[in-house]
């Protein structure tokens, strides 16, 4: 799903910069007399205690064997161990159509609200029925929200979230002024851009809402954890989930576009790894929507199994 095609084209704020080079601190505005810190990132591949993470080597070479074998057109990779904070990049400022996953922000919008009135999550909506968005979406949710029927805001949020339902989508995206959604993405720190006609994003940029809600630093703690829970339960298992043993807990989103014989496929999440859980982020392009699927399952297997023979640090990234 597009957002943009529902209506948001207010968030108009961009910006971009090379985060390699130095480190980024986020902080909250619209304080006079604190600065609340929200996410602190390293230069790529850095933290306090270790060296840069190795496999990012065998995860280039990975998209670039894919590219040569014509399953993807053009890729990028996010990786952060979310134990100490090192990350890396692969093509990590192309641009993307960020699709579905900017139904992470409508959310988070709604919690923020929730924390201020609990009952905000009961108000209730009735779907109409007169059109049926899901019809545009090629990865069809397995359960949607139903023509005449009334639905309280957590309700929806569970439709939005966990099926990715374009309908319950609406309802809610409508009943937030346009200023609360552009206040997530620059309370978060997004370097999203609406101004070509649909939301283009990077991995690097879109990490921002995984990190900050990890960190529980936008949202209240009890907020940020049903954030991430509902992710948890998200009903794509052919992407993230497929490529790590079942059972091991994800919070992902992961969204969809097409445009003439081009598709794009995308996921983010947090991987709950025994070892300690990290970001994996992954966009994609192609013409064959199956393997962009192949794709992102197959280089979540790769990562697991590097994050999984590292030696017994208890970090994530200790892979040398």
């Amino acid at each position: 799903m597009v957002l943009v095609g529902i209506g948001w084209y207010a968030h108009g704020w961009y910006h971009c910069h090379d985060s390699r080079s130095a480190s980024r601190r986020v902080r909250a505005g619209g304080f006079r007399f604190i600065s609340p810190l929200l996410d602190v990132e390293l230069p790529e591949g850095v933290n306090n205690l270790q060296e840069p993470i190795h496999f990012k080597a065998k995860v280039a070479e990975f998209v670039e064997q894919q590219k040569r074998s014509g399953r993807i057109s053009s890729m990028s990779v996010y990786f952060r161990d979310l134990f100490d904070g090192p990350w890396f990049g692969i093509n990590e400022n192309a641009r993307f159509d960020a699709a579905s996953m900017m139904k992470v922000p409508v959310m988070i919008a709604w919690l923020k609200r929730a924390e201020k009135d609990p009952r905000v999550l009961d108000r209730q909506f009735v779907y109409d029925g007169k059109e049926d968005l899901t019809a545009v979406q090629t990865i069809k949710p397995r359960l949607t929200i139903a023509p005449g029927r009334r639905y309280s805001v957590e309700q929806l949020l569970r439709y939005m979230i966990n099926y990715s339902d374009n309908n319950a989508t609406t309802l809610l995206y409508n009943a937030l002024p346009p200023q609360e959604l552009n206040d997530v993405l620059d309370g978060m720190d997004i370097d999203n851009d609406s101004s070509g006609g649909n939301n283009a994003i990077s991995v690097h940029g879109y990490s921002g809402f995984f990190r900050i809600l990890y960190n529980a630093a936008y949202l209240n703690r009890e907020m940020s954890e049903k954030a991430l829970q509902l992710l948890t339960l998200e009903d794509f298992p052919q992407g993230i989930a497929a490529g790590i043993p079942k059972g091991t807990a994800v919070a992902a989103k992961f969204g969809e576009s097409h445009q003439g014989s081009e598709k794009q496929l995308h996921e983010f999440g947090i991987v709950y790894h025994p070892k300690g859980p990290y970001i994996i982020g992954i966009m994609t392009r192609g013409r064959d929507a199956t393997a962009l699927a192949a794709v992102i399952r197959d280089l979540s297997a790769l990562i697991y199994g590097e994050v999984s023979a590292a030696s017994p640090t208890g970090s994530a990234a200790a892979v040398r």
